[in-house]
C-alpha cells in the first residue's frame, strides 16, 4: 500500500510541474514583432505610430479591418512577425489578441439560430 500510494503522488506531482511549466498565455506583441537592433521600448513606439491602439499587449481593440495595414506599416520599418506564441490552445476569449481573431476566429461567438425538437 505505502509502495502505491508513493506512486500516486510522484504523479501528482509531476502533472503539476508539467502544468506549470506550459505557457498558456500568448507573449504581448511587442515580443512577437521582431527587428534586429530594436528593444521594447522602440518597438512599442513603432507599434504606435502604426496605427496600434491603446491595448499593444494584446490588440484586442483593433477591428480585423486594420491588422492588414498595421502588419505592412511594421514590415516596412523592418520588423517580423513571429506567430509561434499564438496557438489554437491558447487562443480564447473575447479579448484574445488580434493573431487569435485572425487566424483561429478567437473571440467572436458566433451565435447560431436555435431550433426546439419537438
Amino acid at each position: 500500500m505505502m509502495y502505491f500510494s508513493r506512486i500516486i503522488i510522484t504523479i501528482f506531482i509531476y502533472s503539476l510541474a508539467g502544468c506549470s511549466m506550459y505557457k498558456v498565455v500568448p507573449d504581448p506583441l511587442w515580443e512577437a514583432w521582431s527587428k534586429r537592433g530594436s528593444d521594447i521600448k522602440t518597438t512599442q513606439k513603432d507599434m504606435k505610430e502604426c496605427g496600434y491602439g491603446k491595448d499593444l499587449e494584446r490588440g484586442a481593440d483593433l477591428p480585423n479591418s486594420k491588422i492588414a495595414l498595421l502588419h505592412l506599416c511594421m514590415e516596412e520599418k523592418g520588423y517580423k512577425f513571429d506567430f509561434s506564441s499564438f496557438r489554437a490552445k491558447n487562443c480564447y476569449g473575447t479579448n484574445a489578441p488580434y493573431p487569435c481573431r485572425a487566424y483561429w476566429g478567437g473571440g467572436n461567438a458566433q451565435w447560431g439560430k436555435v431550433n426546439p425538437t419537438k
